[in-house]
């Protein structure tokens, strides 16, 4: 019988038997998973990402090639001496030679409702500056999240779990992202859908995967929820 996290002179301290820290080991590495198997990883810049699927060529690269296959003589005497440099071309900051600016790379939004949700936008109402900001945040947001997770599986060694305030913080991101991703799951939108996949409480009656989800959901929640009590109650008043 699981018992929630207490603030204790030795730290958080919460016990949980084997088959409970099996199940939050499993929910744990399943979100690690998910971070690490998402979509659209490598950022691509505004022109590839408006290049049609039948065009899969570099437009800097192509421009080149019409350019010194129309030159005279002379001019690919003059071409052959500079080789493929290209003035207009970016360098490998993305920087372009003439004017300072930058190519800005963008990525797109996860497909998938569980990793949009551990991955939201940062940006609102503006898709190219959200895809900028993605690009420029997402993998750092994956590994701090997955670093949060692989502290929390192995905080789970022992029925008795004690955390200092540090671990405990971070184990309380983790439970939070694997809520995140049952929520989805679920498809909990509103507090009505809360409310009834919070009626789903015995697990003798799970039947089905979601009423399954359901009982993790309610889970992860209530041991969240003692574990930010516990570390509240540490607050100045």
């Amino acid at each position: 019988m699981a018992r929630g996290f207490k603030s204790t002179p030795r730290g958080f301290v919460a016990e949980l038997n084997r088959p409970e820290r099996r199940l939050l080991r499993t929910l744990f590495n399943d979100v690690i998973e998910l971070l690490g198997a998402g979509e659209t990883v490598h950022p691509v810049t505004p022109e590839q990402d408006a290049r049609t699927a039948g065009d899969q060529s570099d437009p800097l690269t192509t421009a080149a090639s019409d350019r010194q296959a129309s030159t005279t003589d002379d001019d690919a005497a003059f071409w052959s001496i500079i080789g493929d440099w290209d003035p207009a071309a970016p360098d490998a900051q993305g920087r372009l030679p003439e004017d300072g600016l930058s190519v800005e790379p963008t990525r797109q939004a996860p497909t998938d409702p569980a990793l949009a949700r551990l991955l939201p936008a940062g940006v609102k109402d503006d898709e190219h500056a959200a895809g900028a900001f993605r690009a420029a945040t997402e993998d750092a947001v994956r590994s701090a999240k997955t670093a949060d997770l692989q502290r929390a599986a192995a905080a789970l060694q022992s029925s008795l779990i004690v955390l200092d305030e540090s671990s405990a913080v971070s184990f309380s991101r983790a439970l939070n992202d694997v809520r995140l991703v049952l929520s989805a799951r679920l498809d909990i939108q509103d507090e009505e859908d809360a409310a009834r996949v919070h009626e789903i409480d015995d697990w003798a009656l799970a039947q089905d995967v979601e009423s399954y989800m359901a009982l993790l959901y309610n889970f992860t929640t209530w041991l969240q929820d003692t574990l930010m009590l516990a570390l509240s109650s540490r607050l100045p008043d």
